[in-house]
């Protein structure tokens, strides 16, 4: 077994050495003992946002989390090697935050998939959970779980994206202000460190790298497992649309949903409707007409360019029999009777809303695209003054395609000793508003998709700036400078760094966040790797 290992440590360094050469692809699969590393491919190189495209010298298609540890620990030995990691999931990343540029990017997909649910029982102590494999989806998890009447608290919009890839961001959704992200519904986690350790960790197990791989970014480690705190599941959900034409009564029903009627909603967002379009695409998921409502907000004898608000709350059936009676929320509300719709779906459909804009989107070509996203945390305070300079803003554009996103979720849902970031305000209400754009290659040259990159760093500039009084935050954010990454997580930057030195020494790990630079040593000598065997 030793000779096995020194064996690979040998063949390894080998490989190493001729990364460091002009040419820094390998040309054909390579063995090291149980690794085997494959060319790279165009998926490594790509991901949904499609405006970076970084191509790694190999690719590592793991079958267990041991070939993970063992290529970390391997390039943690090796202290002269710039060869950086990094772990991609289903590719969801908008700003190549899961690419790595003459590196090794790892696909989670391929670890076996494992989902095993325990369900509790009367009289014994504990919540019922899923172990789950970082690679799996969040919506075969869903399938696994609604089989034995069971489902995660906390969810994304989107369904089709890796466990460990958005435990890693934060996990955000409609019932974000009642249960928290998902990362404040995970009870245990297994990690790879950037050492190459594979640690079992918990809130009161190994709890620092717990809470730093939780919005982590990537930079600590790379989630394997993750028991993920399960609920019962609803049989049915009454699903309701208000619109508005005055932001000040849209965003304060908001803030009575989730705050003073939180024990009576289970999902509440909110999307701005900037024209007639935007409607029309805005509404395929949801099961019922709108045409009596499109003629209100957009009579064909004018040529308004006035906007509107879309509020968007859920209320789940856990009973066949259960009665809801949506007049006890409504008529403390501020929505036109003209101008609301309900229907009940099945709690699946529900949830998998998104899948059906994906498959309108594929059929006309149009998922593959550019996707210049922009997501911002607002304090409650700063939410009018950011919605009128994100309008502003957008109205140079040309053509605005996709939703903006605009809802509130609550600070005290989410666990401060996580890495995740959010204002630093005293707000406890939070807006998460996201600009979902897309970049129609039809209607939007690569001049014009620059120009909609500008307009986000200018958002993001002026958002953050602490004089504007807005003090809003990325939320999967995106920086290339330092300085602008100390700015971002601000009071939680020094605990980042120190996170970072412990569990990643040589910054291996996640190098597409643009955060921290590869450490190395210029001498090639081969003692470290070679040595202890």
């Amino acid at each position: 077994m030793e000779l096995a290992l020194f064996c690979t440590r040998v063949n390894f360094l080998v490989f190493l050495l001729a990364l460091s050469s002009p040419c820094k692809f390998i040309q054909s699969p390579m063995d090291f003992g149980p690794l085997k590393l494959l060319q790279a491919t165009n998926s490594a190189s790509l991901d949904f946002g499609r405006l970076y495209s970084n191509t790694p010298s190999a690719v590592l298609r793991p079958q267990s989390p041991e070939e993970i540890s063992l290529l970390l620990s391997l390039l943690s030995a090796s202290s002269f090697s710039k060869v950086t990691v990094a772990a991609k999931g289903a590719g969801h990343s908008i700003n190549g935050q899961a690419q790595a540029l003459n590196g090794i990017v790892i696909e989670m997909d391929s670890l076996p998939s494992s989902i095993k649910i325990h369900r509790s029982v009367d009289g014994e102590f504990g919540p019922s959970y899923a172990d789950v494999s970082g690679g799996t989806l969040w919506v075969e998890l869903l399938k696994e779980t609604l089989k034995v009447g069971l489902t995660p608290r906390s969810w994304t919009d989107y369904l089709y994206l890796s466990i460990g890839g958005t435990l890693s961001n934060g996990g955000i959704s409609g019932q974000t202000f009642k249960y928290g992200p998902q990362i404040s519904n995970v009870l245990q986690l297994d990690v790879v460190t950037g050492s190459g350790e594979l640690v079992t960790c918990s809130p009161s197990k190994n709890s620092d790298l717990f809470f730093a791989v939780l919005g982590g970014l990537g930079q600590f480690g790379i989630i394997t497992s993750a028991r993920i705190l399960l609920q019962e599941a609803p049989h049915k959900v009454k699903w309701v649309r208000a619109f508005y034409d005055d932001f000040e009564d849209f965003i304060k029903d908001q803030e009575l949903l989730v705050v003073s009627m939180r024990d009576k909603v289970d999902y509440v967002e909110g999307f701005i409707v900037l024209n007639e379009g935007s409607l029309h695409s805005s509404s395929l998921a949801f099961p019922a007409s709108l045409s009596s409502i499109a003629p209100q907000l957009f009579p064909q004898s004018t040529s308004s360019h006035k906007h509107y608000y879309c509020l968007e709350f859920a209320i789940y059936y856990h009973s066949e029999k259960e009665a809801i009676n949506l007049d006890q929320i409504s008529r403390k509300m501020k929505f036109k009777p003209s101008l609301v719709h309900s229907v009940e779906v099945a709690y699946f459909d529900f949830l998998n809303r998104v899948n059906v804009e994906e498959v309108n989107l594929r059929r006309r070509n149009l998922w593959n695209v550019a996707h210049p996203w922009l997501n911002m945390f607002v304090p409650k305070t700063g939410i009018s003054k950011f919605r009128d300079l994100m309008l502003q803003t957008i109205s140079a554009s040309p053509t605005f395609e996709g939703p903006i996103l605009l809802y509130p979720i609550l600070k005290d849902k989410w666990n401060s000793r996580t890495s995740a970031v959010l204002p630093e305000s005293e707000d406890n209400v939070i807006y998460i508003v996201g600009m979902l754009r897309s970049a129609n290659p039809s209607t939007c040259s690569e001049q014009c998709l620059e120009f909609l990159l500008h307009q986000n760093r200018e958002i993001v500039k002026t958002a953050t700036h602490p004089e504007m009084g807005i003090a809003g935050k990325q939320y999967l954010p995106h920086y290339t400078q330092e300085e602008q990454w100390r700015a971002h997580f601000g009071g939680k930057w020094q605990r980042f760094m120190a996170r970072k030195t412990y569990f990643d020494p040589l910054n291996i790990l996640s190098p597409g966040q643009a955060i921290f630079k590869r450490k190395y040593s210029k001498s090639r000598s081969s003692s470290n790797v070679l040595s202890s065997q």
